[in-house]
């Protein structure tokens, strides 16, 4: 498979079956479980690399620690019911939703399906009848959600995933789900600021930009990035007689061919957003793609990619 990144209470909100967990009753707690529902088992697994689906086509490895709870809904809630109630508690919390999908079934995520990043340290619980709707539930679930929820100490990734129970178990009218949290310190990567910049090109020649973002495999810029873009904006046109290049970086993940097209493209985009959005002159910059050619770590972390994944301001 491949693999491309606090503790907080959901507060119950009018109308929503979701309530909240006093963080003094369960330290552990991370999202409620939903109101009526029985917990079936509660696999606390401690510090792990999880996979986590964070678009259509894009995959996040998270290390953090890793919880998975398979509960019972009450009787007559519907699998929907229950995804319906965990956005609206993600959202609560100035929390987004990541990823969606009612199609689990069919839904693959860089050529692999969704239920099998789904069951990345699941349980093996054998085959007995008494488990066979959660032996048989990466099969069976019906709705999936990916949310995320962010304070000032901690990312937490929260996916759910709903669905009926097996026949065989004479449980295919009864609603199960299960929770599975992610709890994550955020990578401090260094913001780029107009300090920042000034002293990264007169000492060095160049500033790394670690918060200008781009879906896995992909070259299009994200709207997160715009706070680095707004900064970048007011440096160029303080200095519009100074040319730069805007060289994209990328780990070592894939094809060396692949990774430098790639950070040509990421490059360009940059450099042509700058321009036809924010107002920069076209001969102020030149795109330069170098791929995995010059990291700033080792790749054989998760840490050292991140850190190699970048685009650079560079000096011409």
């Amino acid at each position: 498979m491949k693999y491309p990144t606090n503790l907080l209470m959901v507060m119950l909100i009018t109308g929503f079956s979701l309530s909240a967990v006093s963080m003094d009753n369960d330290e552990d707690e991370i999202i409620s479980i939903y109101e009526g529902s029985r917990v079936v088992y509660d696999d606390k697994l401690g510090f792990e690399e999880y996979p986590v689906v964070t678009g259509d086509s894009d995959v996040l490895v998270v290390e953090g620690v890793l919880r998975r709870q398979w509960c019972q809904a009450p009787e007559g809630r519907s699998p929907l019911e229950i995804i319906r109630n965990y956005e609206n508690a993600i959202r609560s919390r100035g929390g987004e939703i990541l990823f969606s999908t009612r199609d689990p079934q069919s839904t693959k995520i860089l050529d692999e399906n969704l239920s099998d990043y789904f069951k990345t340290h699941r349980r093996d619980r054998g085959l007995s009848t008494s488990v066979f709707s959660y032996t048989h539930f990466p099969g069976g679930m019906s709705e999936y959600i990916v949310g995320k929820i962010s304070t000032g100490e901690s990312d937490v990734y929260i996916i759910i995933a709903s669905g009926y129970g097996h026949w065989a178990a004479r449980q295919d009218n009864v609603t199960f789900f299960e929770l599975v949290t992610i709890e994550a310190e955020p990578m401090e990567m260094g913001l780029v600021t107009m300090d920042s910049l000034r002293e990264g090109l007169e000492v060095q020649g160049r500033v790394a930009v670690y918060n200008i973002y781009f879906y896995t495999g992909e070259s299009a810029v994200r709207h997160e990035s715009t706070e680095a873009l707004e900064v970048i904006t007011e440096f160029l046109k303080q200095n519009p007689t100074e040319k730069y290049l805007v060289v994209g970086h990328t780990d070592n993940i894939g094809s060396y061919d692949m990774n430098l097209g790639l950070s040509e493209a990421r490059a360009r985009a940059v450099v042509e957003m700058l321009v036809d959005e924010y107002g920069i002159a076209p001969e102020q910059l030149k795109p330069v793609g170098v791929g995995p050619a010059s990291p700033v770590l080792s790749n054989s972390t998760e840490e050292g990619r991140a850190r190699n994944r970048r685009v650079e301001i560079v000096e011409m």
